[in-house]
């Protein structure tokens, strides 16, 4: 089981590159390759690349197999690529910096690779919203006891959300960076509406009741402050710009726990777009930012067999 390898035996089984495409072929296309234009099953493959052409039978359309992914438009090889996102889903994670020296890259280009598979965790994780018994609170990241009326500049306030179960466990997270105001001022009704219109299922039994200390309102403070070491640790905190990313990031690993992390993983970057350099600074782009979204998302356990 993949989960239960050494990072050592994870590099040995993905090694050949004709296996790594095999095994993004099965996740991007679980049931045989599909037009991004027509949804046409059949291709023409040309295979003298680096990665495979696939030229539409139906419509011509021509694609390559990262097109869609949060790989596309990267030169660096698969197999370092499935490295990154086998050490993203260990329960320790790592970061830009020990990424680089893991697989072998430089900084920038692990740097790139990080966020974008933070990218493909935020779609994932904007995809599902909280349901059936829903806990909110307010809090602060960064916060600063000493700080004046209006608030440290680091401080950034969040409002954490949670789906509460019949035995009062926590299933699902969501973790979103709220407009800054006042400390001397509550939080503003407006933020807390968008956050249940946004991220609350319809049917879902909202708990608003915001200022009283309650165990469901300690549990969430006590996952939140673990997010807070986790950034402190890991990233050596984690300012404004790129905070809802790593907010986004511990969630996806919280919200799978129980599940096979990294399976999941590789289909959510193997079916979901991917972000530029040019976007993630800020600097203008040369070319569209974002890939087209796939047609579906496939399940996780078609790709047992190639993994094993």
């Amino acid at each position: 089981m993949i989960e239960l390898m050494s990072f050592e035996e994870f590099c040995e089984l993905v090694r050949d590159e004709s296996h790594c495409i095999r095994i993004l072929f099965q996740a991007k296309w679980p049931h045989g390759f599909r037009c991004p234009r027509c949804a046409h099953p059949h291709a023409s493959v040309t295979s003298t690349r680096r990665l495979p052409l696939y030229d539409c039978r139906a419509c011509g359309k021509q694609t390559s197999l990262t097109v869609g992914t949060i790989m596309e438009g990267s030169r660096t090889p698969l197999r370092l690529w499935f490295q990154a996102l086998f050490l993203h889903a260990q329960p320790d994670d790592i970061n830009a910096v020990q990424l680089s020296e893991r697989i072998g890259v430089t900084y920038k280009t692990s740097w790139l690779m990080c966020h974008k598979i933070r990218h493909a965790m935020r779609q994932a994780e904007d995809g599902q919203l909280l349901t059936g018994t829903v806990c909110m609170i307010n809090a602060i990241y960064s916060e600063k006891f000493r700080a004046s009326a209006e608030g440290h500049k680091q401080e950034q306030p969040v409002i954490v959300g949670a789906s509460v179960g019949l035995c009062e466990e926590m299933s699902r997270i969501k973790i979103k960076k709220q407009p800054k105001t006042p400390r001397s001022r509550a939080p503003e009704i407006s933020d807390r509406d968008r956050f249940e219109e946004e991220w609350v299922d319809e049917e879902a039994d909202v708990d608003l009741r915001w200022r009283l200390m309650r165990y469901r309102s300690g549990k969430l403070k006590r996952i939140f402050k673990t997010a807070e070491n986790w950034l402190a640790d890991l990233f050596r905190g984690i300012g404004s710009k790129h905070l809802q990313a790593y907010l986004e990031h511990f969630c996806y690993l919280w919200n799978r726990q129980a599940g096979m992390i990294f399976i999941e993983l590789l289909i959510d970057c193997a079916t979901r777009s991917t972000i530029t350099y040019p976007a993630l600074t800020g600097r203008p782009a040369r070319a569209s930012t974002f890939a087209r979204l796939p047609l579906f998302l496939p399940p996780t356990s078609h790709l047992q067999v190639e993994l094993n």
